[in-house]
Parts: structure tokens; sequence; C-alpha cells
């Protein structure tokens, strides 16, 4: 399920499958952003629920 590896150098030559490859990480990181986001407001509702 990996992605392919980002190579820094590739990034001076903007080709589009390098920029296909970091839109898949920015992906990624936009579910994880939300998924981290969920965790915190669902363990805020347990601790709120506790009191």
């Amino acid at each position: 399920m990996g992605h392919p590896p980002l190579e820094f150098s590739d990034c001076y030559s903007d080709s589009p499958d390098f920029r296909e490859r970091l839109k898949c990480y920015e992906n990624e990181l936009e579910k994880t952003n939300k998924f981290l986001k969920d965790v915190i407001k669902d363990g805020n509702n347990v601790i709120n629920t506790i009191k």
C-alpha cells in the first residue's frame, strides 16, 4: 500500500509524474489530518461524558 518515494532532485524537473506522486502524499496527509481531528474530538467527548 506504500506510496512511491519522493526524490528531492525530482522537484527541479517538476514533471507530471512528480506532481502525481506529490498529490498521493497530499491526499494521504489530508486523510490522516481528518482522522486525528476525529480522534481528538472523540477523546474530548469521552472525557466530557466521564465528568
